[in-house]
């Protein structure tokens, strides 16, 4: 595949879409985030839409980030790019949409959580798990807790448990649960919503609801970084859990 493929831009009418496509598991690797990067930056200056969808062709939304990428020489890099283009889609300056379809793990559930409205199929599940490959996520720790709760995140980053689509919406962390073949009806009713409204006042609300998030950003994403690279890699159950998850065996914990 292309790089240049890996996400790919679809408008319809007042409504854009970002596709993620890379087979078969939607990783984020450095690439497809630059790519992600590029396209928020560049659709954050075309105002004349009501909303971004963010969605994939794939049965998986996003099942984190790519393990081969995930290592002392690489994580930063990868951890940077990610945070760059995760901090554009929760600052985005039109309504933001994930359609979750399948597996939203790691960094994707981080990513679906970035976004203003996620709306899943019957199929989908949720989970941060890892805590499983001796790792820990970067952004739930800051973006759960305002839509689940402290203890409830708490839950999903120490024991890695998948959520099923029904128990997500119950908990918060999804406004609605549909069918699959109801996923872009149900966004294209909320958009039909907007239509109806002031976009320069839907604007204004949006940074509204925000400032908080967006605030403690750059702070956390500092610590988070710092933590990364001094505390996390550091371990050697860190190196090992990546690598068992690589190699397809458990790991052998040595608690150093």
């Amino acid at each position: 595949m292309n790089n240049a493929d890996l996400i790919s831009l679809a408008q319809e009418g007042d409504t854009v879409k970002l596709i993620l496509q890379r087979p078969p598991l939607n990783m984020l690797n450095l690439e497809l985030l630059r790519l992600l990067e590029e396209h928020l930056e560049a659709l954050a200056k075309k105002p004349a839409f009501r909303a971004l969808i963010l969605d994939t062709e794939l049965p998986v939304f996003c099942a984190g980030l790519e393990p081969s990428e995930l290592t002392r020489e690489t994580v930063f890099l990868l951890l940077e790019q990610f945070h760059r283009a995760a901090r554009l889609l929760c600052g985005f300056p039109q309504p933001t949409i994930a359609l979750v379809r399948g597996m939203a793990l790691g960094a994707g559930n981080e990513l679906a959580a970035c976004c203003d409205f996620v709306y899943a199929s019957e199929k989908a599940t949720f989970g941060q798990p890892e805590i499983k490959i001796g790792s820990i996520p970067s952004l739930a720790p800051m973006l759960l807790p305002p839509l689940i709760g402290q203890r409830r995140a708490l839950e999903m980053i120490l024991t890695g448990r998948f959520l099923a689509a029904k128990e997500a919406e119950r908990i918060g962390l999804v406004h609605r649960v549909v069918a699959d073949d109801q996923l872009a009806q149900t966004a294209d009713e909320l958009i039909g919503t907007f239509r109806s409204l002031s976009s320069s006042v839907t604007g204004v609300a949006l940074q509204s609801i925000r400032m908080a998030r967006m605030q403690q950003w750059d702070a956390h994403m500092r610590e988070t970084e710092t933590l990364y690279l001094n505390d996390l890699m550091e371990l050697e159950d860190a190196v090992e859990g990546v690598r068992a998850f690589i190699e397809k065996r458990p790991p052998q914990w040595r608690n150093r």
